[in-house]
């Protein structure tokens, strides 16, 4: 998975039926946000959709509430799924030590390691063919107990995402710009790649 934090624009694999996400699951006492989200399917359908991150215990003390449009705690969306910033898991003391395995087969040194391991901790691929995140279609994270704690709008619009899927990867532009100056023409371009689709069915 690590490799996956690297591509932007790489796959998820996480399975649909799935609803708790933790890639370390049992090694460290957690608490669980909620993330809503929209996707956009192969077919070019939009899913908005639920998932359960399970972050460690104490996360949420070191997130402020924001508002929509503010990152807040998320560092960034991606087609996979989104990432929390590693650098809040060191302002709330989290102890990387039971954790490490010191395998210098896979890692050079223990601070390679721990930064593997904050990557593994604070990212999550999620459900959905291609995630987006524009003014339109915010991902939204709340805390244990509901709080807005973070927030994304500038990845992929719905228009990008159809783009991006009708010319096979050829065009990868987020389009938010459009979405935010020129709705009327955003509007357009959504339908115009629909019919392009129901056209190649």
């Amino acid at each position: 998975m690590a490799g996956k934090f690297g591509n932007a624009l790489s796959p998820s694999t996480a399975s649909p039926e799935r609803k708790v996400f933790n890639n370390l699951p049992g090694l460290y006492p957690t608490e669980d946000w909620v993330a809503y989200y929209w996707s956009v399917s192969e077919d070019g359908k939009l899913e908005e959709r639920r998932a359960v991150v399970q972050l460690p215990l104490g996360f949420s003390k070191v997130c402020p509430e924001i508002e929509v449009g503010q990152n807040g705690c998320i560092l960034h969306v991606r087609r996979w799924g989104f990432g929390c910033y590693p650098s809040l898991l060191e302002e709330m003391g989290f102890d990387f030590t039971p954790l490490l395995t010191h395998n210098r087969s896979l890692f050079p040194d223990d601070e390679h390691e721990i930064m593997h391991l904050a990557f593994k901790i604070t990212h999550f691929e999620l459900p959905g063919f291609f995630i987006i995140a524009s003014d339109e279609h915010p991902f939204l994270l709340f805390d244990p107990e509901g709080t807005l704690k973070g927030s994304y709008t500038r990845w992929y619009t719905y228009l990008g995402a159809l783009a991006y899927i009708v010319s096979g990867g050829k065009v990868g532009c987020g389009f938010i710009k459009l979405e935010k100056e020129m709705r009327r023409l955003y509007r357009e371009a959504i339908l115009i790649l629909k019919e392009a689709m129901e056209e190649a069915k």
